[in-house]
């Protein structure tokens, strides 16, 4: 029986056409000019996290730093709404060599705000200093240290974009190896499942694409898997066999590159049995949840994101309700 449910979703706002416009004449073309090397990599962390702190992040949103297993990272908090007992634990995109907890405060604080959930983003290690399975390590880390403080598994949501959606993927796979119990519910927005890079629509979609060139794919998949097999199950989850795992949600753009990995997620996740529901937004720009601000569409799949989270937690939700306030994520822990 196929318990997977694939929806396309219309793109067809004027928002999303002057985005993806203004993306594909002015910031791919600058992308697709860079060289690729360890000095650029150090450099636009700083760089992506300095411009992206530019959209905005709603007053009413408490943000405190996190020490969670010796991970660092950040609490986000969204408002009056939000249960103390539901956590969603936040893998930021970033190719695997940039990004961070601060860069995508965009999409986890309204990722709180539509979950009705603490965000707990984590600030994991990444290339050029380190490379797998350092991610992975730190991701196991924090979740067995928010099990050790308290939190019931069957409150936690895995959610994470790009390589953060790989992240998310293989974290569960190791925890499901380790014989760990498993968080409720996964999230996965325009996931990076195949660091060998060999999806359909790695062709079909490279010049659709308004965002990402491959030259840097590639570029970063040798700097993250270095002298171990791109096509390892944990490094390309795209290759792994999900039986165990909890229900997927996945989100992508038509157009992306990074279609097929969506694609071939739900297929795997169907492959064990596992319930995986795909939307494919079309015309939609990698990540464009981070433009929420200004595409219609983007507000809308992070509706989607809490229908689906409020869905698949457990019922006792209902019985434990407490509000969350700032002092609850105050300081380190």
């Amino acid at each position: 029986m196929n318990k997977n449910n694939n929806t396309v979703f219309p793109g067809t706002s004027w928002q999303g056409k002057v985005v993806i416009t203004a993306m594909k004449t002015l910031v791919k073309p600058v992308v697709n000019r860079l060289r690729f090397s360890r000095r650029f990599m150090k450099f636009s962390q700083l760089g992506f996290d300095t411009v992206t702190l530019a959209l905005p992040v709603h007053s009413d949103v408490h943000i405190s730093p996190a020490l969670v297993g010796g991970v660092p990272g950040e609490w986000l908090i969204a408002g009056r709404g939000v249960r103390s007992n539901r956590v969603v634990l936040y893998f930021h995109g970033g190719a695997y060599f940039f990004g961070s907890p601060r860069s995508h405060r965009a999409v986890t604080w309204r990722m709180s705000q539509h979950c009705k959930a603490k965000v707990l983003a984590l600030d994991y290690r990444q290339p050029p200093d380190w490379a797998y399975p350092a991610p992975i390590d730190d991701a196991v880390r924090a979740y067995k240290a928010l099990l050790e403080l308290g939190y019931d598994p069957d409150h936690i949501v895995f959610a994470g974009d790009s390589a953060g959606g790989n992240l998310t993927l293989v974290t569960m796979l190791r925890l499901r190896d380790l014989g760990l119990p498993l968080p409720s519910c996964a999230v996965l927005i325009s996931p990076w499942a195949d660091l060998t890079c060999t999806g359909e629509s790695i062709v079909s979609n490279a010049n659709h694409d308004p965002l990402i060139p491959m030259d840097a794919l590639r570029f970063v998949s040798g700097s993250y898997s270095r002298e171990h097999d791109p096509a390892s199950p944990l490094i390309s989850p795209v290759y792994a066999d999900y039986t165990g795992l909890p229900p997927i949600l996945v989100q992508v753009g038509s157009t992306e590159v990074l279609l097929s990995d969506a694609e071939r997620v739900a297929e795997q996740a169907e492959k064990a049995g596992v319930p995986c529901e795909l939307q494919v937004w079309e015309n939609m720009p990698h990540v464009f949840h981070a433009l929420a601000s200004w595409i219609p569409e983007a507000g809308r799949a992070l509706q989607e994101i809490g229908a689906f989270v409020h869905d698949h937690l457990s019922q006792r939700d209902d019985d434990s309700h407490v509000r969350a306030h700032a002092r609850v994520v105050r300081g380190r822990q």
